[in-house]
Parts: C-alpha cells; structure tokens; sequence
C-alpha cells in the first residue's frame, strides 16, 4: 500500500462520493475508481457500499479507514521529525482550538508566529473542546478549555470568571428575557443552570441555542436577551448599556480554565516549540 492510497480511503470517508475525492485529489474519477477497486483486492474485503447517492462505509472498511489515518499521522510525523534535524523552524504545524479561543487569541497568535516563521504551514481546526480532545491524535498541540488532557503536558494559561449581563434598562424584566445558551459540556452548562435557578429563582430554559460563543454574544449586544459569557468575551463590551453580575457555583466564582495541551515528544519539533514559547510569551503579556 502506498501512502497516496491511504489518502484515497480517508478523503473517501469524509466526501462520501467518488466524484468528489476525485475533484479534491486532482485526479479522474475513472482511476479513483480504478485504485479502490485495487485496494479492496488488496485487503480482500469491500470497503465502501456503492449507492446512487453516496458511499457507505462497511464494518471492515472503517477498520481499514483508522489504519490509513494511524499511517498518514505517521508519515507526517516522520516528516516533521526530517526537518527538525534540518534546523529551519519549517514544517508543518496541526493546531486544534477551542471556538472561543479561535474567536479571541488565536488569530492575533497566528498573526505573530507567522511573522516571524513564514516557512512553516499551519493547519488549524476550530470546534468545541469536546471534540478537540476526542481528535487528539490529529494535532500537534491543543489550545482547549474546562479540563486537561490525560498523558499530555498540560499547560495552564488564564482563568476566566464568568458573568450575567443583561440590558440596564431590562433590569426590572430580567427573569422574562430571553436567555441564551452556547454550545459547551455538559458540566459547564449545569453549573450555569444551578446559578441561574437559584439566583433568579426560576426554572432554567435557554429559549435560545446557539452553537457558538461569539454568536452568543452578538445576540446579547443586539438586544434579543441575556446571557452568562467568560469574562474574555467582554473587553468591548458597552458598560453604559449593560449592566453585569459575576457568577458563583457555591461559594466560587465560576472558572473556566484554558491549558495548552501537546504530547512531549512534539517539543522535539521546532515549529511546535516555537508556536509553544510564542503562546506563552503571549499571555504573560496580555
């Protein structure tokens, strides 16, 4: 098997469509066809069911799939590791964020670290935390918030407090006003369900449900209700319009902590090295 056919199975997976791959590889879609028909010879199994509409993936092709990735993460790893002995900060750099990270401090990092190593390629993936930590293994370093990543070191880089706002006008209408909710874990939210039943003494229903936090925010600033947002969120926040109240779960300000997460051996790597010492060097300054 060459690594270009693994290519193939994996952009399969994700396009459902041989048309597609085709289009993405910059190959016909005849030799697509040609080159799965050889694999599947090869493993002496079907790996995708055919259908007008799409391809289904079969029990012993999603086995298949996760090898062909397990060898792409190789491939590209030991690629890194060629140009580390090189010496130039080049290479390629997977990074996966937090949304609210991707919103906030990443495009400003990025902004720096590409000023000062414009050799090197930067893959970034953008989602929940959730889904960052569940993909772990596509990635050079995570940037992820509410716990660490077990086996990895973990960098602790700020904490954010949390608060209610709503419109200073609303004040005496608060508990009728909408409240928004973006999408986090589970545990995060019931602590915001917990404070918000207790502190206005109602039954917490999110009447709206966003998936992300700067949608969120957008919503509160044009008027369609109130909300609970990190404290990151708030920096332009208009103090003569809206009116804030912090947090607590018990007797603690709610916290959500942000960390830094990577697998050691990454460090070994100068442009994760780099991209790590740049991070650092960004929050002690802000």
């Amino acid at each position: 098997m060459k690594i270009e056919d693994y290519r193939l199975l994996t952009t399969l997976n994700e396009t459902k469509t041989l048309r597609k791959a085709a289009e993405i590889l910059y190959i016909s879609q005849p030799a697509v066809t040609q080159r799965l028909k050889a694999i599947e010879s090869a493993f002496g199994v079907d790996i995708f069911i055919r259908t007008k509409k799409q391809l289904i993936t079969t029990t012993e092709g999603a086995m298949i799939i996760e090898h062909a990735k397990d060898m792409l993460n190789r491939e590209r790893l030991f690629l890194d590791k060629m140009q580390a002995h090189i010496g130039e900060v080049n290479g390629t750099i997977s990074i996966g964020c937090s949304s609210l990270i991707g919103q906030t401090l990443l495009p400003e990092i990025l902004n720096l670290y590409t000023r000062q190593f414009p050799n090197v390629e930067i893959q970034v993936q953008v989602g929940s935390s959730e889904q960052i930590k569940a993909n772990q293994k596509d990635y050079h370093v995570m940037i992820v918030r509410g716990n660490k990543i077990m086996n990895h070191s973990n960098t602790h880089l700020y904490d954010d407090e949390h608060y209610f706002i709503y419109p200073k006008d609303r004040k005496e209408d608060v508990s009728n006003l909408p409240f928004i909710e973006f999408q986090a874990d589970p545990i995060y939210i019931n602590q915001i369900k917990d404070w918000y039943s207790h502190q206005l003494g109602l039954d917490y229903h999110a009447m709206i449900t966003v998936d992300q936090v700067a949608t969120c925010k957008e919503m509160l600033l044009n008027g369609v209700g109130v909300t609970i947002l990190p404290k990151i969120m708030m920096k332009d926040l208009d103090q003569e319009h809206f009116a804030t109240q912090r947090v607590h779960v018990g007797q603690d300000p709610l916290i959500r902590s942000t960390y830094m997460s990577y697998d050691a051996s990454m460090v070994q790597l100068p442009q994760v090295d780099s991209f790590i010492n740049l991070v650092l060097e960004y929050v002690k300054k802000t």
